[in-house]
C-alpha cells in the first residue's frame, strides 16, 4: 500500500470544504471563480476538483458540443475565460439546468472531502 501525503490530503478536505461552502452561498459562477483564484497548496489541488466538475457537466445531454470541447481543453488564463463564458451561456442562462449543475456540483464536492477524510483517516 502507498503511503499517504497527510498535507495534500488535508488540503483536498479543506478546499472542498471552501468549494462547498462558495457554492452554497454563491452559485455555480461564484464557485468556478473561487476555484480559479486558489494560491499556495491549493493551487495543485484546485485543476483535479475542476476537471472532476468538467468530467460531469460534459456527460449531461443538453450541453453544447462546443462548450464540452472548451472544458476538455481549457489549461492557460485565455481558456479561462472561454470556460467562464461558457458556463454564462450553457448552464447559467437556463434555470432547470443551473440547478441541475448546482446540485450535481454540490454531491460530488460532498464525495470529494468525504473520500479525502476516507483516505486521511
Amino acid at each position: 500500500m502507498e503511503k499517504v501525503d497527510k498535507k495534500r490530503i488535508q488540503t483536498v478536505e479543506r478546499l472542498a470544504n471552501k468549494a462547498i461552502g462558495v457554492l452554497q452561498e454563491q452559485g455555480v459562477y461564484a464557485l468556478l471563480l473561487f476555484l480559479f483564484s486558489r494560491g499556495g497548496d491549493e493551487r495543485e489541488v484546485a485543476p483535479v476538483i475542476r476537471q472532476a466538475l468538467y468530467a460531469a457537466i460534459k456527460e449531461l445531454p443538453d450541453i453544447n458540443e462546443r462548450f464540452k470541447q472548451t472544458l476538455s481543453q481549457q489549461s492557460d488564463a485565455n481558456d479561462r475565460l472561454l470556460v467562464l463564458q461558457g458556463y454564462a451561456d450553457h448552464v447559467l442562462s437556463d434555470l432547470d439546468t443551473l440547478l441541475l449543475v448546482q446540485e450535481l456540483y454540490r454531491q460530488i464536492l460532498i464525495y470529494t472531502l468525504y473520500s479525502a477524510k476516507a483516505v486521511g483517516g
